[in-house]
């Protein structure tokens, strides 16, 4: 048996997608099971204990017609590996056609797909959940595998930093994210900080600079950290306060208790999961508007009424 997943992106779904593999993996334990992930993204499952192979697809590399060379080999190769099924689980035009140059007798798709992406399947999976974690774990139950939710096996194999040898027990704050409408007010941050004297932090994340400080009790990581290494420093924080954003999927993953605050978008979809997992929301007639972009005469109103007592007071419940 050979299996080919198809999910090149994001990070927070190819982490949520997890249990697909892993579903796959007990069933089908001598099964030769690769995945095609965007080429910058190859660490979040390299090394996966239930992976063959990581096939990666350069997207950014692929964007003129003088590649075609190139994704005419890929897509040569990708058919020499005859593999029995293929899952397509991210549903757009360009996976459709990985799924289609894979040639597989079987080649599953949801039936949320867009951009005609259903042309290339022959079988649908009907994923009517609202959760996008759940709606992948629908490719389990369309083939008869029993689920398990929590089950993402994902293992931090690189060495925590040497900044946190010494350091003791931290939380994490991650307070980045690509949409400026999940972005909590930044000020709050070193207000929250503040607020608990008694807690070591870790900040981690890639995004704009802004001052966060406290002297002796701050490690300040941002924009040094590998994939791996971002795991390994996630796998041994006490808890991870996060936007909505892939690493607050990862910690969901990892098991460790996890507050995500939501505002433009809609929890009940892209919501972490895991056995430790709270979410928190300041609801308003707007929210959650799926946009990038404020229209409010009081932009993202949604986060920056989430105030930094009522964060600190959600951390400290999340204590183990």
């Amino acid at each position: 048996m050979k299996i080919l997943i198809i999910k090149p992106s994001a990070l927070g779904d190819i982490v949520q997608a997890l249990p697909v593999l892993t579903g796959l993996r007990r069933q089908w334990p001598e099964a030769q099971i690769d995945w095609i992930v965007n080429d910058y993204l190859r660490e979040v499952i390299e090394g996966h204990p239930c992976l063959n192979k990581v096939i990666l697809y350069p997207r950014n590399r692929w964007n003129t017609p003088l590649r075609l060379p190139e994704i005419r080999r890929w897509s040569k190769q990708l058919r020499e590996e005859k593999y029995d099924i293929t899952i397509d689980l991210q549903g757009l035009m360009r996976s459709a056609l990985m799924t289609w140059a894979a040639r597989s007798p079987r080649r599953l798709g949801l039936t949320s797909a867009r951009e005609g992406a259903h042309l290339a399947y022959n079988e649908f999976i009907a994923d009517t959940a609202l959760s996008n974690a759940e709606r992948y774990l629908t490719c389990l139950e369309y083939l008869n595998i029993p689920v398990k939710r929590h089950d993402y096996q994902l293992i931090a194999r690189a060495p925590l930093p040497e900044a946190l040898r010494d350091f003791g027990p931290y939380v994490v704050l991650h307070p980045y994210t690509r949409w400026k409408t999940k972005l909590w007010p930044w000020r709050n941050y070193q207000e929250l900080v503040d607020s608990m004297p008694e807690q070591r932090f870790v900040v981690v994340g890639e995004g704009p600079w802004f001052p966060l400080d406290a002297p002796g009790r701050l490690v300040d990581l941002r924009g040094k950290l590998t994939i791996p290494t971002l795991v390994t420093v996630i796998d041994r924080a006490k808890s991870v306060l996060s936007t909505d954003s892939g690493p607050a999927h990862i910690a969901g993953a990892m098991g460790r208790p996890t507050l995500t605050l939501f505002g433009a978008t809609d929890w009940r979809e892209s919501k972490p999961h895991g056995a430790h997992v709270v979410v928190h929301t300041h609801a308003l007639f707007c929210s959650p508007c799926l946009k990038r972009t404020c229209w409010r005469d009081t932009p993202v109103e949604c986060m920056s009424l989430i105030t930094p007592e009522k964060v600190r007071s959600l951390i400290v419940s999340l204590a183990p």
